[in-house]
């Protein structure tokens, strides 16, 4: 003989389960899971990849313009050194020219 008190029991889960599950009582707006587990389209991943393409070849041009940059930074420093150095060697012959030009 089937007793009634099961039936409660399951009636007062299920009345739980559903107050629990009322989320736009609370004001929320959630996207119910099975949207979740959507695959991707096809046509999704090939745009994906395209995309991946595109910044693997931006990538690989920065690094190019990085390197040159930085080849063109070492040149120049040591332009400047050497042209430094130049300098300094004028300054010194302007020097013992006008201190030879005081001395007559």
């Amino acid at each position: 003989m089937p007793s009634s008190k099961p039936e409660n029991k399951q009636r007062k889960k299920h009345k739980a389960v559903a107050e629990l599950c009322d989320f736009n009582q609370l004001g929320l707006d959630f996207v119910p899971a099975p949207s979740y587990s959507v695959p991707p389209r096809k046509e999704t991943e090939l745009m994906n990849q395209e995309l991946i393409e595109i910044l693997e070849n931006k990538i690989g041009e920065i690094v190019e313009k990085y390197n040159a940059l930085k080849e063109e930074n070492a040149r120049l420093t040591e332009e400047i050194q050497r042209l430094s150095n130049d300098r300094e060697g004028i300054k010194s012959r302007v020097d013992a020219i006008l201190g030879r030009l005081d001395g007559i």
